[in-house]
């Protein structure tokens, strides 16, 4: 019981962390982005903060051929996801 109120924390912080960085901001903001959190495998993927699964998501690959969107996920400082 205590672990799940455990994860759930350290999803709370990791996500406080994560809105700090604006670029993560403007990203999540974005329409194609908001589609792709729309996608039950992907939320599952970042609930279990599963890396691997997040960009092997074949929507997320798509969104990857998107030059607008690649330039705001390179501007994403990867050190503020998934902190331990």
């Amino acid at each position: 019981m205590f672990d799940k109120l455990k994860d759930s924390m350290k999803q709370f912080k990791t996500m406080q962390e994560m809105m700090k960085d604006p670029n993560f901001q403007v990203l999540l903001a974005h329409p194609k982005f908001q589609e792709l959190l729309k996608d039950p495998e992907f939320q599952k993927a970042a609930k279990k903060q599963d890396l691997a699964k997040l960009t092997s998501n074949p929507k997320f690959a798509t969104l990857l051929q998107d030059p607008e969107l690649r330039e705001l996920l390179a501007k994403v400082n990867p050190q503020n996801l998934f902190r331990s």
